[in-house]
């Protein structure tokens, strides 16, 4: 069905066409033909119509149709030569044949443009015998009349076709062009959404738990000295590993050749203690459950695995505070099943505002879909859960 909006440019295309139909035409009937003249009869006249109407008719539909207008106007070019040939008619167009000659060499495939190319040969060797089939030229003059016929059609022919042919080559590279910066575009844009992950996951999180340990810290040095040195101690060696996360993270985007996920901190599921204990000197009291026997998982799937759980338990720190119980569920089968779940019981009614981005959980099932699983995250009982499931490795098109 025709685009709404394209049809008023598609109908002042048809009226540029029909005018230059009739432009062509009308020099095609008078300078190769004198419908005027005194000794032309009516049927000649009405002969003259049956060439030029289909020519006037074809030619409007030009684009939309190049190859059969072709068609059509060389049908009527060789007809009207051939009945010159056999009688006084006198009509041998030629015109009309070179627009549409160029419309099919602009529009059409190679093979079609070089057999219009070849056929127009036709027409042309018609156009110059004529004269000397009738007789009008003496024999003395024949010889040149070829020759200036050659030099005449041979030029301009060539230079229709070749125009129509460079200016599909010059609209084949744009539209090249056009596609690849397109592509361009959209890994650049891919690039920077797979920038904005690392960076929450690096910064984001590493930030909102190293406030967290400061705040219980603030709350607890009145009456415990020793927790506040340990406490701060945390918050340290929190602040180093995201500066280490956050240098590695700089140095590749620094390798243009290297994509984002290639090298942007490998953690995966093995890394889950660390992140846990983390959680618990938070003063969360979370537990790891694993089901199922453990397979081995492409980089890739392991790096998500663990950016769920590191986002999840994130939240739990920032939005139900310590005293909260939590646990992480990991179930091995024919996929890789995730579950975070809290039970909301901290001492932290409502997180800080500032401490959320509000892309956490978006990044987290962004990155989920691009390999093919599934994330949920609802309230649960008066707390919260996240469940994912993720295929063992990513489908081929994401690991290309």
């Amino acid at each position: 069905m025709t685009d709404p909006a394209r049809r008023p440019w598609s109908r002042t295309v048809t009226a540029q066409d029909a005018a230059l139909a009739l432009a062509v035409t009308v020099p095609d009937v008078f300078f190769y033909a004198t419908p005027l003249a005194p000794e032309v009869n009516g049927r000649d006249q009405l002969l003259l119509t049956a060439f030029a109407l289909p020519e006037v008719v074809a030619l409007t539909f030009r684009r939309r149709w190049p190859t059969a207008v072709f068609a059509v106007v060389w049908a009527a070019a060789v007809g009207a030569a051939l009945l010159s040939l056999d009688s006084d008619f006198g009509f041998t167009p030629f015109f009309g044949l070179l627009i549409a000659l160029y419309s099919v060499a602009r529009l059409g495939a190679r093979p079609v443009a070089l057999t219009a190319l070849v056929l127009t040969g036709l027409p042309v060797a018609l156009g110059i015998w004529d004269p000397i089939a009738t007789g009008a030229v003496r024999p003395d003059r024949q010889t040149a009349l070829v020759i200036s016929g050659i030099a005449f059609y041979l030029p301009i022919t060539a230079v229709a076709w070749g125009a129509g042919r460079w200016i599909r080559s010059a609209a084949v590279a744009a539209e090249r062009d056009r596609r690849e910066l397109a592509l361009a575009r959209r890994a650049v844009r891919n690039e920077r959404v797979q920038i904005a992950r690392e960076l929450h996951d690096i910064v984001a999180n590493a930030v909102a738990v190293i406030v967290m340990r400061a705040d219980t810290a603030r709350s607890t040095a009145p009456t415990d000295p020793g927790r506040l040195a340990a406490t701060l101690g945390d918050i340290e060696e929190l602040g180093r590993n995201a500066m280490a996360e956050l240098r590695r993270m700089l140095r590749l985007l620094r390798t243009a050749d290297v994509p984002v996920a290639d090298g942007a901190g490998r953690r995966g599921l093995a890394d889950l203690g660390l992140l846990l204990d983390d959680a618990r000197r938070a003063g969360i009291l979370i537990d790891l459950e694993v089901h199922g026997h453990p397979a081995r998982l492409d980089d890739s799937v392991d790096l998500t695995a663990y950016r769920l759980v590191q986002e999840a338990v994130t939240n739990i720190i920032k939005h139900s505070g310590p005293g909260s119980h939590a646990a992480v569920r990991i179930r091995w089968s024919e996929v890789l099943a995730l579950e975070v779940v809290d039970d909301g019981a901290g001492r932290r009614p409502e997180a800080p505002r500032e401490l959320s981005t509000g892309h956490g959980l978006l990044g987290l099932a962004e990155r989920i879909a691009l390999f093919g699983g599934e994330l949920t995250a609802s309230p649960y009982l008066s707390g919260f859960r996240v469940t994912a499931t993720l295929p063992l490795s990513p489908p081929p098109a994401t690991a290309g």
